[in-house]
């Protein structure tokens, strides 16, 4: 049997160096937009995925995306 070490504890250092700082970074504009425009898409598939229902869920994800092209809550659609 290998003896066991146990690891000591140093000082960290106090000027915050290598101390990452709590919650996500900001997201640029482009993402967020991109992370809007995903969000109001997916609610968009899960409110109309029920005309679909006969199909299987690869035909409704066709079917729902010609839709969601023309959906007026599409964000490309708001211009």
């Amino acid at each position: 049997m290998a003896p066991t070490t146990t690891k000591t504890s140093k000082a960290k250092a106090t000027n915050g160096a290598g101390v990452k700082k709590a919650g996500r970074p900001k997201a640029t504009s482009k993402n967020s937009n991109a992370r809007t425009a995903m969000a109001k898409m997916q609610n968009y598939f899960k409110e109309h995925r029920a005309q679909f229902k006969d199909l299987s869920f690869k035909d409704q994800q066709k079917e729902l995306g010609k839709l969601w092209k023309s959906a007026p809550e599409n964000p490309k659609n708001a211009s």
